[in-house]
């Protein structure tokens, strides 16, 4: 190449390639890759998540209904808090999936908000319902998971007057204990008590004729907002309106659900010198903890005899989601 006879190559015969040494090369260890772990992301869950949470242990799946404002929020934070300070219902604390959830709807109701008085967010409106977890202990039962579905009000609102808008309400229809909630600071006004009691007796006909409430199911009607009731001068007035409003769903669907049952709660009061954080809280999730009643027997207690297996999903009061 450089125009050198061979003789003549200054290059030839210098180094051969068997006079190269093989390099010594450690064998390399193929590393298998770690098992990854999933973490949760903190946040409320979707239908799906819930559904495979709802399947490691005992569960209650608890669907509040109620107009905005009307306290579900509140209701759900102040729970939350109040486990913090220790058994509720001789039940604790024992973990959470959904504790940024939990944190975000309870921030604006501490004193590190730097509000003067408790406040929650709305839930938004037209959004899929999503659910609040806890786990929950007690010696005598262990665990059990509790699932409180979240959906705006306005929601529910809309099915009284289009009832085919109940078809999507999943989180009641897989619900163990519904829990109606009635506003009591608006029941307190004298231009407002009409309207909260003709609107929640609505909702409640409208999601049994649509069968979002199923047959049997638990029922807590819940007077919320009562220190709003308590430092009203209409106090007493209130009170019978709601027991007027208990008597009014008991006497028309009683029949139908199972057990229906009043309460009285302060989740976060705007005044705690008369009340208390969390009032009345503790009976309420002892009513939701409770086990659930085994379906209602067909026929007067003599099975129905079905031609064809099709027939198992189409008889009234059975069907497919």
């Amino acid at each position: 190449m450089e125009g050198y006879e061979i003789e003549e190559c200054p290059h030839v015969g210098k180094i051969s390639i068997n006079d190269i040494p093989e390099a010594d090369e450690p064998d390399v260890e193929v590393l298998q890759p770690e098992p990854t772990i999933s973490l949760a992301s903190g946040e409320a869950l979707d239908r799906g998540k819930a559904s495979i949470l709802q399947r490691r242990r005992v569960s209650r799946s608890v669907g509040l209904i109620g107009p905005n404002d009307s306290g579900k929020t509140s209701l759900i934070a102040g729970l939350y808090d109040l486990l913090q300070e220790g058994p509720v219902s001789g039940r604790v604390f024992a973990g959470s999936t959904t504790l940024i959830a939990f944190e975000r709807v309870c921030h604006l109701a501490r004193a590190a908000s730097r509000r003067t008085i408790p406040h929650t967010e709305r839930t938004s409106r037209g959004a899929d319902a999503t659910f609040f977890h806890l786990d929950l202990y007690q010696e005598i039962a262990g665990i059990t998971s509790l699932f409180i579905g979240d959906r705006s009000g306005e929601d529910y609102l809309a099915a009284t007057d289009q009832i085919s808008q109940a078809d999507h309400f999943f989180e009641i229809r897989r619900a163990d204990c519904v829990t109606l909630l009635v506003d009591g600071a608006q029941l307190a006004e004298s231009e407002l008590r009409h309207e909260v009691r003709a609107v929640t007796s609505q909702i409640v006909d409208a999601l049994i004729e649509a069968r979002t409430i199923r047959e049997g199911c638990r029922l807590a009607i819940v007077l919320t907002k009562k220190d709003s009731v308590v430092s009203s001068q209409h106090a007493d007035r209130v009170q019978a309106d709601f027991d007027g409003l208990v008597r009014t769903i008991n006497n028309s669907h009683g029949a139908y659900l199972g057990e229906v049952k009043p309460f009285s709660i302060a989740a976060s009061p705007k005044n705690c010198t008369q009340l208390s954080r969390g009032y009345g809280l503790d009976e309420l999730l002892q009513f939701w903890l409770q086990a659930t009643p085994p379906p209602a027997v067909l026929c007067d207690g003599v099975a129905p005899n079905f031609e064809r297996m099709i027939d198992l999903f189409t008889d009234k009061g059975v069907g497919v989601e």
